[in-house]
């Protein structure tokens, strides 16, 4: 496998204009993402029990040969991930690079959220308000080492702030 070097370039400090697309056309968002792990058996057990998943297929498995390689696909709110059998990908530093955000309706809900991960044995960090804007987090992996957040958003950072300090967390940014 080829392996590309990269080097991390800075943004700039002063103001530069907002490129302009020439994509002949708009996406209108996400259709699914994709994550791997080693027992699928077990990942759609996890999902289905700690996050409320609905199974949607399987490809592959239970008699099933027609499709390229073992993956099925859970539905979590409108949208669908793709679970595929393979390695899990190594998990990012923390707080926030690389990981897969849900989307809760309020930090009554997100509170609901942490008390049933915790009962479920799920090590949760947050809430974690981030600076500059009306987001609160809750970080927490899945057995394989996929960063996942459940993220609520706020009316503006003062009202992030608030919540956050009333329930023990942090601020990051």
């Amino acid at each position: 496998m080829a392996t590309i070097e990269s080097k991390l370039v800075t943004p700039p400090q002063e103001a530069i204009p907002i490129p302009e697309s020439s994509a002949p056309l708009r996406l209108t968002g996400w259709d699914h993402i994709a994550i791997s792990v080693p027992d699928m058996v077990e990942a759609e057990k996890w999902y289905v029990d700690i996050l409320g998943a609905e199974v949607v297929s399987r490809y592959n498995w239970g008699g099933d040969t027609e499709h390229a390689g073992p993956h099925e696909d859970i539905r979590i709110g409108q949208h669908i991930i793709s679970i595929f059998l393979g390695e899990p990908l190594d998990a990012s530093p923390s707080p926030r690079l690389f990981h897969y955000a849900f989307n809760c309706r309020s930090v009554e809900e997100s509170d609901t959220w942490r008390a049933h991960l915790e009962s479920k044995g799920v090590t949760c960090r947050g809430p974690v308000a981030h600076r500059g804007f009306g987001a609160v987090s809750l970080y927490f992996s899945d057995p394989w080492g996929t960063r996942l957040e459940i993220c609520t958003w706020l009316s503006d950072y003062t009202a992030a702030l608030k919540a956050v300090e009333e329930r023990g967390g942090q601020t990051v940014g």
